[in-house]
């Protein structure tokens, strides 16, 4: 006959071995900053945060599909890529976010343009005043 004890180290082992397959932390969500990180190559050095951090919002949108983003990527081609987001979406999205004008066949290069140019006004303007 197997003594006691053994038996109650037998079920606390089983019982953590099955706690921890059953209650497992969840997923870490994703780094997008790290995953959309390959976008600064395409710009100059001006731009390259700009471009990073306009790819972070389009990462939450699209999901791992924006590891196809190019420059040459209109808004229209990105919005493609999510389910149930249209391009006149992602324009209002940027004109609230940033107060930049753009329309659904602006490119990601353009709109980066467009945000990193009124950033460098507005921080303009600041250090003005």
């Amino acid at each position: 006959m197997i003594p006691p004890f053994y038996l109650a180290l037998g079920a606390v082992v089983l019982l953590m071995s099955l706690g921890r397959v059953v209650w497992r932390q969840r997923a870490k969500p994703f780094d997008w900053a790290l995953v959309v990180a390959f976008v600064r190559l395409d710009f100059p050095p001006e731009q390259r945060d700009s471009a990073q951090k306009i790819a972070v919002g389009l990462a939450q949108i699209v999901g791992l599909k924006i590891k196809q983003l190019r420059p040459e990527h209109t808004l229209k081609q990105i919005a493609s890529w999510a389910d149930g987001v249209s391009a006149g979406d992602l324009v209002k999205i940027f004109v609230v976010a940033f107060g930049v004008a753009c329309d659904a066949n602006t490119t990601f290069r353009t709109l980066v343009e467009k945000v990193a140019a009124q950033q460098t006004t507005g921080s303009q303007r600041g250090a003005e005043e």
